[in-house]
């Protein structure tokens, strides 16, 4: 009875508490008893959780690795955070986890959560909060600092420090008496400076303003307000804003009031006789002297030569004569003998006799206008990032050599310069820092020339260079000097990197007698070089073109492939290490062309990726190799099956829901299909990437790494993301046995997939010493010619049912 009691205590006890609470077996780990906090958490009835398995709550890797380890290891607990899915509105909630073993209760598990939704909300909400405050600073047009009432730095905006040109380094130090020291250091009168800040310390209710007049001349008015919390002062805030030019423009317009109305022209008064009589400021400046040494000069003087005065006044005169003024360009002398271009308009004042009195003439400086059409001109042929001639220009100057080779004979060269793999720059520093870059190689790729060459910016990362009087010696000897001085490192933004290029060169008259044909040409040859391995130069030669036919009529079968029942899935067996059984396979896809026989994958498959038609090959490539995987598993063969998916591919929207809506169609459990994936995907756009492998994941589709340590890598990926299997690429396996390198390699791959619970498997298996070599070192499977080739699907159905009995994977109709 007092059993009863005390157990039926000790529920009424746990229904009681807020936190979320779950008893557990420690061997079976199932679910003893739950409380109603636990039945509002996960949207479970008590009664239903009774019994379950632990694991059903488990919805992140880290939950599912706890609960996947031994007794021992799960007797240790675990305090951390994690996420519970609702059974009832089916949303993850975050949650706060302690496992711990129940003292004198040998073999019981105490399991708690802590609902962590309202905390994150309000912790996220703040975080917003706080990001918008400090936007809202930064963005202010006047400096704000803020200090306590000890005068220590509590906040600060970028405005103050350009105000008071902080150096970044005592920004980041954020040592308060420095950054005092700093800005005392800036003003004129640092007593006064003092003083002042010192008697405000005193008032902390007191709201001030002052000017302060700094070294370098600018005059910064400065206001404070005390920081009140619960209306108690808790510090200050000072505000700082350049008013020097607001000061300026008051004494300019004080300056002008005693002169007369001030004017953005410039302005001198003649009499009569046309002798200056008095002239603004901004016509001292415009020529270039004072007031006192032009005043009593004849007015032309001014404005043209001695030896043109005579007729120019005379065009004046007729002006005045039939308008009442004279207006048109001059070309200005100053005192210090430069000329400038000037608008001049000049009106004659008369009296009520038709007699001229005074004149007035008003010069506007045109130097300004004069700029902004000259670079409206070189807009026109220039390239705006980097100032290159443009294709406009190019095209002017190769018509101009065009003209002289026919005079006198001769020739040029043209060369197509391509930067290689410059993407890479732009997607991962952005197209800003892309843009510097190219204005660096812009730089390094003029000083390869000579003053009779050009060098022309196409767009993007493409340069046309025109080579003056140059044949094949002469372009070869540049495009080295290119490609030597691409070669060298470069800075940017204290970054170290490395570009290359590749060139194509064609001449005049021998490749094409028009500018478009050797450009053409050129970018053919630099297409050629780029097939050929990237960062060299290559002449253009005539198969060229037969060579880019052939191409295009390849990739045109290759289209017409998939619909014309060419195309073939084919599969590879892939064998456990331990007992020689098929453990998956790979699907590949084959090619059988009427025409052009069987062609290679290395053939095709680069040019689907290159065409973009990789996307539609690989879509197809997954629904048949799904679909042969749900037909072994419906003759009792349940052998996952691996798919390689590209880059293009994996990039496509709506990826991940065509993976799910192919399973579900075909009837095949997700951890059934295998993604092989290249390291260079997880390297690209990685938090997308990352986002979409855990979609992956969290499906159940089992994900591996094809042509492990090939690529470049950052193994940090291999501790983030879901990784099921890694696949050594061949390369490392065909040194085996004997080559100590390779065997260093593929023991680091397989002690390091072991460490990390993630499967090995070896490609490229041909011999029995290798797979012993493989097994010794612990590589969980294989596959390769040791086992069997690609195989047809009805040829590997016969594999299977001759290994599995499964006889109905020979039936012809699906089963």
């Amino acid at each position: 009875m007092d059993s009863r009691l005390s157990l039926a205590a000790w529920t009424a006890v746990c229904d009681g508490l807020d936190v979320a609470l779950w008893v557990v077996d420690g061997q079976a780990l199932d679910i003893l008893h739950a409380n109603e906090a636990a039945a509002r958490l996960v949207g479970r009835p008590v009664g239903s959780m009774v019994g379950m398995a632990v694991q059903t709550l488990a919805e992140t890797p880290e939950d599912h690795i706890f609960w996947s380890q031994s007794a021992q290891d799960i007797v240790r607990g675990i305090h951390s955070r994690t996420s519970v899915r609702h059974a009832g509105s089916g949303h993850l909630v975050p949650v706060e986890r302690r496992v711990l073993a129940l003292v004198g209760h040998e073999g019981l598990l105490l399991l708690t959560m802590y609902d962590r939704s309202e905390q994150e909300a309000s912790e996220r909400e703040l975080e917003t909060l706080l990001s918008e405050l400090r936007a809202t600073l930064d963005s202010a047009a006047d400096g704000v600092l803020t200090c306590n009432l000890h005068g220590e730095v509590r906040a600060f905006n970028q405005r103050l420090a350009q105000i008071w040109h902080i150096p970044r380094e005592l920004l980041v130090q954020r040592d308060d008496a420095a950054i005092r020291e700093h800005m005392e250091a800036q003003v004129l009168d640092r007593d006064a400076y003092r003083a002042r800040l010192a008697s405000i310390a005193l008032e902390p209710l007191l709201e001030t303003t002052d000017v302060l007049h700094l070294r370098n001349g600018a005059t910064i008015e400065r206001c404070s307000v005390p920081q009140l919390i619960k209306g108690r002062p808790a510090g200050r805030v000072f505000s700082f804003r350049d008013i020097s030019r607001q000061a300026e423009v008051q004494a300019g317009l004080r300056l002008a009031a005693r002169v007369f109305e001030s004017s953005l022209d410039a302005i001198f008064i003649a009499d009569e006789q046309h002798a200056v009589a008095r002239i603004n400021p901004g016509c001292e400046r415009l020529l270039g002297a004072d007031a006192q040494a032009l005043v009593g000069r004849p007015a032309q003087s001014l404005l043209c030569p001695n030896d043109e005065a005579d007729a120019f006044m005379a065009r004046v005169a007729d002006g005045w004569a039939r308008r009442g003024f004279w207006e048109g360009e001059l070309a200005l002398a100053r005192q210090d003998g430069s000329r400038c271009a000037v608008q001049l308009s000049w009106v004659a004042l008369r009296d009520d006799a038709g007699a001229i009195t005074q004149s007035i003439g008003f010069m506007r400086d045109l130097t300004s206008q004069h700029a902004a059409q000259r670079r409206i001109e070189e807009l026109a042929y220039r390239d705006v990032l980097t100032g290159l001639p443009n294709r406009l220009l190019l095209g002017q100057r190769v018509m101009a050599a065009i003209d002289g080779v026919s005079t006198r004979g001769g020739g040029f060269a043209i060369l197509f310069l391509d930067l290689d793999r410059f993407k890479i720059i732009n997607d991962s520093m952005g197209h800003p820092f892309g843009d510097r870059v190219l204005q660096l190689v812009a730089r390094r790729l003029q000083d390869c020339l000579r003053q009779s060459d050009m060098l022309c910016r196409l767009g993007g990362d493409e340069f046309v260079i025109y080579l003056h009087d140059a044949d094949a010696v002469v372009a070869e000897a540049v495009a080295r000097r290119v490609l030597d001085e691409m070669a060298s490192p470069f800075m940017l933004d204290e970054l170290g990197f490395s570009i290359q290029c590749s060139i194509g060169m064609a001449l005049y008259p021998r490749d094409g007698m028009t500018l478009d044909d050797l450009i053409k040409q050129a970018d053919t040859a630099m297409y050629r070089v780029k097939e050929r391995g990237r960062g060299s130069y290559g002449f253009y030669q005539p198969q060229m073109n037969a060579h880019l036919l052939s191409r295009m009529k390849m990739e045109h079968a290759m289209r017409q492939a998939l619909g014309q029942g060419h195309m073939a899935v084919h599969y590879q067996p892939q064998v456990g290490m331990a007992d020689g059984r098929i453990v998956g396979a790979e699907a590949l896809v084959r090619w059988t062309a009427p025409e052009l026989g069987a062609v290679s994958p290395s053939v095709f498959i680069p040019l689907a990726e290159e065409s973009g038609y990789i996307v539609t090959l690989g879509a197809w490539v997954m629904e048949q190799a799904i679909r042969e995987a749900a037909r072994w598993r419906r003759c009792g063969v349940p052998l996952p099956v691996s798919v390689n998916v590209s880059a293009l591919e994996f990039r496509q929207p709506g990826f991940v829901e065509r993976v799910t809506g192919l399973l579900d169609e075909c009837g095949l459990p997700p951890d059934q299909l295998e993604l092989e994936l290249t390291e260079t995907i997880l390297l690209q756009d990685a938090l997308e990437m990352e986002q979409l492998l855990h979609a992956l994941s969290q499906l159940g589709v089992r994900l591996s790494i094809d042509d492990f340590g090939t690529g470049y890598s950052s193994l940090a990926y291999l501790k983030k993301l879901d990784i099921h299997k890694l696949k050594i690429d061949k390369s490392f396996v065909s040194g085996l046995p004997g080559d100590e390198g390779d065997r260093a390699i593929v023991r680091a791959i397989a002690s390091m997939g072991r460490a990390l619970r993630i499967e090995v498997l070896a490609e490229g298996v041909e011999t029995e010493q290798q797979r012993l070599a493989l097994r010794e070192m612990d590589c969980d499977c294989y596959q390769g010619f040791l086992c069997a080739p690609a195989l047809p699907m009805a040829d590997f159905r016969a594999l299977l049912a001759r290994q599995w009995g499964a006889s109905g994977l020979l039936a012809g109709d699906e089963v």
